[in-house]
């Protein structure tokens, strides 16, 4: 089996810390998944550096690792805790819904929205992706269309 592109880049150690302290990542992740890499490597070939990314609805974050050269990533996600995502030496997170987030958190923030680029992907939440595109002039919100 193939390895995914960011098993092979993020450090043993890194993905082992996760493994090892998170009850939930193994149900969903593993050497072939950590996440959907395409749409956040897509990101860093048109956003700057000096950029802060918000990932809302990060999951295990693991895709932080491609932003860790970037101003400030901050995750924001709901149902896990600290020890169930990767960290690096610009991450933050927040463990709550996006809406709260966007409407408590981001305003105590001190940023810009004009400073920040907002990443929605794989969240199935069609209330959420809505109040991102409104709210942030620069995102990225990305569910795969559902063909019946």
């Amino acid at each position: 089996m193939d390895e995914c592109e960011l098993f092979r880049m993020i450090p043993k150690e890194k993905i082992d810390e996760v493994f090892e302290k998170s009850y939930s990542v193994s149900a969903e992740c593993d050497h072939t998944f950590l996440g959907f890499e395409k749409v956040y490597k897509a990101v860093t070939l048109f956003v700057q550096k000096g950029t802060v990314i918000i990932d809302v609805g990060c999951a295990y974050a693991f895709q932080s690792w491609y932003f860790r050269d970037y101003a400030k990533y901050i995750g924001v996600t709901l149902g896990l805790q600290d020890n169930d995502v990767l960290h690096t030496d610009n991450s933050e997170y927040y463990f709550m819904s996006g809406q709260k987030f966007i409407k408590d958190v981001f305003p105590t923030l001190g940023l810009k929205k004009e400073n920040c680029f907002v990443i929605c992907s794989y969240v199935p939440d069609w209330e959420l992706q809505e109040q991102v595109r409104k709210f942030f002039p620069y995102c990225l919100v990305y569910y795969p269309e559902v063909k019946l």
